[in-house]
């Protein structure tokens, strides 16, 4: 990407969507634009953090000798993400000797910073929830992310149900993808001692309520801005989403991210209930390609709506 200003990464990004919409009406397969887009959104990232390097070394910042990795999370961590949505991301750096640790996680939580607001400036908003590399809690070196992961496995509650249905969704855009694998190799070593935290996130996973009534009609929204809309993130998407998640890591493949590629993959590896498989990848990819359409000609003729993805029905 050869952009030189914030403006022009705006700019990219404003036609990527374009071509992407371009795409789900000639129904282009969403896999293929799902991949496109996940490419585009990484070249940006990458570009971000460079322009972000480039600023810190302007004021003096130097840059650390300890390699680090910008994390996507939920979503875009899935590599599902069409629609610019808010910001779910975190930075993950080897651990530096104890002298040096101060310097290094100063670098690094500026460089998360300037990062996500150039992220901001491309349409991309602020997590609400304060997820992103900005927020120290989660911009850490190894150590401290390996402390995260065994805590919320070790003892799982509704807090750590909520961080991991966001966190174990991650994969690495930039940087080091070694410090990617040895956080998933701690991740796999503690559930297989401890396996509440699964159990918490397939109770979840059960307990999200059904798209259709009894008499198979679209549950909406009885009130409020949205009265009468269908929310297909929240009653369709996710159910769905969580269910591929905690299935594909109790067979241990760290490596399979995007919630159609888990149920193909649970299809060869559960032959067994392979047909279920098979109908919610294609469930879901058609749900992804709905959503964005929907989101996208809803910004084109200027009716916005909120980011979940509700649709009138």
């Amino acid at each position: 990407m050869h952009a030189q200003t914030i403006e022009e990464l705006s700019e990219i990004r404003d036609r990527a969507e374009e071509l992407v919409f371009s795409y789900l009406e000639q129904e282009v397969s969403v896999l293929f634009v799902t991949a496109t887009m996940t490419e585009i959104n990484d070249a940006l990232i990458h570009k971000a953090i460079e322009m972000s390097q480039s600023r810190l070394e302007e004021e003096g910042y130097r840059r650390p000798r300890q390699p680090f990795c910008w994390m996507s999370l939920g979503s875009e961590g899935r590599g599902e993400q069409l629609l610019r949505t808010d910001q779910d991301n975190a930075i993950i750096y080897v651990d530096p000797p104890e002298e040096e640790l101060e310097d290094v996680a100063a670098y690094y939580l500026k460089l998360g910073e300037y990062t996500t607001e150039i992220l901001k400036a491309c349409g991309f908003a602020h997590c609400p929830g304060d997820i992103m590399a900005s927020n120290p809690e989660w911009n850490q070196p190894l150590s401290g992310w390996k402390k995260h992961f065994s805590s919320w496995i070790r003892k799982p509650d509704p807090k750590s149900v909520l961080n991991a249905s966001i966190f174990l969704d991650f994969r690495g855009s930039y940087g080091d993808m070694e410090l990617i694998e040895n956080l998933n190799a701690h991740l796999y070593a503690e559930m297989d001692k401890e396996h509440g935290l699964v159990n918490f996130l397939a109770q979840n996973a059960l307990d999200s309520p059904p798209p259709l009534s009894f008499f198979k009609s679209f549950i909406v929204e009885r009130g409020g801005d949205h009265k009468d809309e269908f929310d297909i993130k929240g009653r369709a998407m996710m159910p769905l989403s969580q269910a591929a998640r905690v299935l594909i890591l109790s067979h241990q493949e760290p490596d399979i991210t995007h919630t159609v590629d888990r149920f193909e993959k649970l299809a060869e590896l559960e032959p067994q209930n392979e047909d279920v498989y098979h109908e919610a990848a294609m469930a879901y990819e058609l749900m992804i390609r709905y959503r964005a359409l929907n989101g996208f000609r809803n910004h084109n003729s200027g009716r916005f709506i909120h980011p979940g993805g509700l649709i009138k029905i």
